[in-house]
């Protein structure tokens, strides 16, 4: 068997048990049983959710779909105008654009740049760092290319999914 075919098999091997596990996970939150299957889950999810919701924005469980989204929209656009320094009554263009440009300086500032930089300075240094910190889990020289790195975190990641899905 080829190592392209062994590796395609261990992917699907470990995409099916994630998805067991998950299904079990999902079914056990929402009070539905695991064996369910996901229509029966999401049923459940629905109602637990729609409860929950309702709770959150304000709004009663019988309320509709589109009126529970309009308050969540309503809640969110007010709490991500407050982050970006946008007023409440901004549109969604003008809190994303305020929203951006803060991003950009605190990301440039976090990565030791200055608060103007471009996106592609930024980028720059973030990829120097990431490469070597990954390559440093993964067990690569931080010299070595995506490639390298790529393989070694695969196989990190294939094996720590193995463990966890073996662990519970």
């Amino acid at each position: 068997m080829s190592e392209e075919s062994k590796s395609r098999r261990d992917w699907e091997d470990i995409s099916r048990d994630i998805e067991a596990k998950i299904r079990s996970d999902a079914a056990k939150w929402v009070g539905a049983e695991a064996e369910d299957d996901w229509h029966t889950i999401g049923k459940t999810m629905e109602d637990k959710i729609r409860v929950e919701a309702t709770k959150a924005v304000g709004a009663e469980p019988e309320d509709e779909w589109e009126q529970i989204g309009k308050r969540v929209e309503r809640n969110i656009r007010s709490e991500v105008a407050k982050v970006a320094d946008a007023e409440q009554e901004d549109d969604w263009e003008t809190i994303g654009r305020k929203m951006e440009g803060k991003i950009r300086a605190e990301t440039a500032a976090g990565f030791g740049g200055d608060p103007d930089d471009s996106w592609d300075q930024i980028g720059k240094r973030v990829d120097v760092r990431v490469r070597v910190g990954l390559g440093k889990w993964a067990g690569v020289e931080p010299e070595d290319d995506w490639a390298a790195v790529g393989r070694k975190m695969e196989d990190k990641i294939k094996t720590s999914l193995r463990e966890w899905i073996k662990g519970e």
